[in-house]
């Protein structure tokens, strides 16, 4: 769709794949506005803060996907198993198997302000959150469930990091397995 037709929120996805391609910092204008197809002026009328403030937009963009696609699923009534099938596909999706960058990793070793950090721990939290229930419902006590939770997407962002630099699905694999562990009835987890 020619730019000038583009809705706010297809503006919004194609900065989407460029800070989580290039980062904010190795995002710049001349790429960004290349990717939406908007001159810099145009770019600076949807967004009079520049860069950081189409970086919030694009945050705001994760938290939403993380809100339908994670933490919507992993408080549905349907059974764990059912849950967690669908939320490791659904990071199999947005991560094209392991071999996409997380716009939150990329964003979050980046300079950005006040208002984009505020962004980040927002996702981080309810993409915990989301883990953190499944786990407790998996059998874990609250205490370890949050770790598990915190330590789970850690690993995921380290698997996402170490594709980029190797190549190597493995780890990303592995992470998904981890999560699969936690419905599997046979292999309840000790309280503790």
């Amino acid at each position: 769709m020619p730019a000038a037709l583009a809705s706010k929120d297809e503006i919004v996805d194609r900065l989407f794949t460029v800070f989580r391609d290039r980062g904010f910092e190795g995002a710049s204008l001349a790429d960004l506005s290349r990717a939406t197809g908007l001159g810099k002026s145009s770019l600076y009328h949807h967004f009079p803060r520049g860069k950081e403030q189409m970086a919030e937009a694009v945050l705001e963009r994760a938290t939403a996907l993380i809100d339908n696609a994670i933490l919507k699923v992993a408080r549905a009534p349907e059974p764990l198993k059912v849950r967690v099938r669908k939320i490791v596909a659904a990071f199999d999706q947005i991560f094209a198997g392991g071999r996409t960058a997380c716009v939150l990793g990329q964003l979050s070793s980046a300079g950005v302000g006040a208002d984009a950090r505020q962004g980040l721990r927002q996702a981080f939290a309810h993409w915990i959150e989301a883990i953190d229930g499944l786990a407790a419902e998996s059998g874990m006590s609250p205490a370890r469930a949050r770790n598990f939770s915190e330590d789970w997407v850690a690993r995921l962002q380290g698997a996402l990091i170490l594709q980029a630099a190797t190549g190597d699905r493995g780890p990303f694999k592995r992470a998904m397995d981890a999560l699969l562990d936690l419905a599997k009835e046979d292999a309840r987890p000790v309280q503790g």
